[in-house]
């Protein structure tokens, strides 16, 4: 969570962040981070280059694309002008999102939906975390409290000065009873027609996005680190929950930081200029076990970069179409929509009918129907001889 949040000093004073010094795990239980790759639903392969697009809409008006796209998350923000209330208790995000997913495949604009939950926090405003946030399962210890018991909100609005505060609670992920709830309710929220995933957020865990919380709540860095470790064993447990009943997280398709990720992709980045780089980063992309993964290719917006950043879109369309495993998403959480729509996205590619084929060194291609994919890392050049599809399989609104 990003946003301005609205400080609250409750039960003793907040007291000044300090860092603590966290003891890094060997290997993160979770899925969505260690690189390891997350069980997948089983979902029929997709080869379309239009519906494997990705995006993440947080408007608070909603999301009515003019495009079609493969597969957004709507974010806890989007369509808050119509979920959110004057009392907390009448917010219907959840409801929201799911009436907006079924909505858009309804209408052909997207594949897949997404919709949202926070690894770290319970929100006031997603009804199935509301209805434990309460003393009842504050004194069962569901959630971090200061030493007096009483519960470490962290409270905030949609956007400043926009609607009533909303209480945020960070949940306990030591307690069983309350993991368990949590995974249950994530998972039944997902699983109901018109949902395929939903967003794992934070999924770090404490003390990542809020430092504040080990001195306000006087943790030390040994039950800093335990809580965390206890969140992304509960994230690992989600993964597991949501592919038993054919779905996943956004952040489960590759994990959050990938095998060559960052730490603003949620997915792999795709391979640099440089020609041994880009070599190596297309030889670890083509390994045939690759193929049994997921796969979310990054498409650089240069939402965070200089406006002479080379975006090298040819490449990364190149790279994710001689790379792609069946299930595969090219996109990005950030600075994507109709706006910066690109047309490479309506390349009419067919399927593949082989596989990624390095020759000669540091040239990477793979035969689809339609044509022959490929990427030059020697050159940093892209072959991509497809005809684009008519404008009515791509457009929703003209």
């Amino acid at each position: 969570m990003t946003l301005v949040t609205i400080s609250m000093l409750v039960g003793t004073l907040l007291l000044t962040p300090v860092a603590l010094s966290i003891p890094p795990m060997p290997t993160s239980p979770s899925c969505m981070l260690n690189g390891k790759g997350c069980p997948l639903p089983h979902w029929n392969p997709d080869w379309s280059l239009v519906n494997s697009t990705a995006l993440m809409n947080a408007n608070l008006s909603g999301f009515t694309p003019q495009h079609k796209w493969g597969f957004v998350t709507l974010d806890w923000q989007s369509g808050a002008d119509q979920w959110l209330k004057a009392d907390p208790a009448d917010c219907d995000c959840e409801a929201h999102l799911i009436a907006t997913c079924r909505e858009l495949k309804a209408a052909g604009s997207v594949q897949r939906c997404s919709i949202y939950h926070n690894m770290e926090l319970a929100l006031e405003w997603l009804e199935s975390e509301r209805a434990v946030m309460d003393d009842a399962h504050v004194r069962a210890g569901w959630f971090l409290r200061y030493r007096n018991g009483s519960v470490y909100s962290h409270p905030r609005q949609v956007r400043p000065g926009m609607g009533p505060v909303l209480r945020q609670w960070f949940i306990d992920w030591r307690n069983p009873h309350a993991a368990a709830y949590f995974v249950d309710a994530i998972t039944q929220a997902t699983a109901v027609p018109g949902v395929d995933a939903t967003f794992a957020d934070d999924s770090i865990g404490v003390p990542d996005e809020h430092p504040e919380i080990g001195p306000a709540l006087g943790l030390t860095a040994a039950e800093l680190a335990a809580i965390q470790l206890a969140t992304q064993r509960g994230e690992q447990a989600l993964a597991k929950s949501l592919a038993a009943v054919n779905r996943t997280c956004w952040n489960c398709i590759d994990g959050v930081e990938g095998p060559m990720g960052g730490s603003w992709g949620m997915n792999t980045r795709p391979p640099p200029a440089n020609p041994t780089a880009c070599a190596a980063a297309m030889i670890e992309l083509c390994r045939p076990e690759r193929q049994h993964r997921g796969l979310f290719m990054s498409y650089n917006t240069g939402w965070n970069q200089s406006a002479t950043t080379p975006l090298r879109h040819e490449q990364t369309v190149a790279a994710f179409l001689v790379t792609r495993p069946p299930l595969a998403f090219l996109g990005t959480s950030y600075g994507l929509g109709d706006a910066t729509y690109d047309p490479l996205f309506t390349l009419d590619v067919g399927e593949p009918i082989g596989v990624c084929v390095e020759h000669p060194p540091g040239v990477f291609s793979r035969q689809w129907s339609h044509g022959v994919a490929a990427l030059d890392c020697n050159t940093d050049t892209a072959s991509l001889p497809f005809r684009h599809l008519p404008a009515a399989m791509w457009r929703t609104l003209d």
